[in-house]
């Protein structure tokens, strides 16, 4: 941990992505992820290598360890949105770096790639690692195949939200975590005029938005669920192999 970090410090990713989690404990349960390079407020200096951080991009507060964080030198820098599902980077130490899709790079003066303070080299095409997509649902549908992972946000493994959010993040716009804070989010849509785009709200038994996808076309969906796939969509929710899984709740265009 640096000796110069303390409560209101600002601080950035240094690894592909860092959990953050409920508790200051390895063992607690993750809440969420913060990619390569994003920034966070430091709320807490906990015991150890723990801090508690809030995010810059939505206001996500968890418990993560300090050693995956670094002081940034400046906070006025270019920085650029890696876009591709996972592009690989040489640090200046020798070690080969697997970036996500949504981490932030910065470019400095000297045109040189930063991340905390490591240099990178590009081991990839930068237009593939830097080609923006035309619209969200071009860049929902490249992370097909993604195992699920509660809290995740990466290639590596993803939530529905997960999903939702780091699609809208490539797209230059931030939105909320949870997917029951993203169901307020734009207009409701008549389920009759639903189309691809369009987001999709599930609820559980108490009506309560537990989970989110996005439409392909009026009569299919792309969601986290198992794995990132595509799944019929009813008016009634999804439907997987003939069978209802999901029950809807509303549908909603950003």
């Amino acid at each position: 941990m640096p000796d110069s970090l303390k409560v209101g410090s600002t601080v950035e990713v240094c690894v592909p992505l860092a959990p953050l989690r409920v508790a200051a404990s390895d063992r607690a349960e993750m809440s969420t992820q913060a990619l390569a390079g994003e920034r966070c407020i430091v709320q807490q200096i906990g015991t150890g290598d723990w801090i508690e951080v809030e995010l810059v991009t939505d206001g996500y507060k968890g418990w993560t360890d300090a050693k995956q964080w670094a002081l940034p030198d400046s906070l006025s820098e270019r920085r650029c949105l890696l876009q591709a599902p996972v592009s690989s980077w040489l640090r200046e130490d020798g070690v080969q770096l697997e970036l996500p899709s949504g981490s932030q790079l910065v470019l400095d003066e000297h045109d040189s790639w930063k991340l905390g303070l490591w240099t990178l080299q590009p081991l990839d095409d930068l237009d593939v690692a830097l080609g923006a997509h035309a619209k969200p649902l071009d860049a929902a549908i490249q992370f097909m195949g993604t195992p699920y992972l509660w809290g995740g946000k990466s290639l590596f493994g993803m939530d529905c939200s997960g999903l939702i959010q780091v699609t809208f993040q490539l797209m230059g716009r931030s939105v909320p975590r949870d997917a029951s804070d993203q169901s307020w989010i734009g207009e409701t849509v008549d389920i009759q005029d639903r189309q691809a785009g369009d987001l999709a709200f599930f609820q559980n038994s108490e009506e309560r938005v537990v989970h989110v996808g996005m439409l392909t076309s009026p009569g299919n969906i792309i969601h986290a669920a198992g794995e990132v796939r595509s799944d019929e969509l009813t008016e009634n929710g999804i439907v997987r192999d003939g069978i209802q899984t999901h029950t809807l709740h509303s549908i909603r265009r950003w």
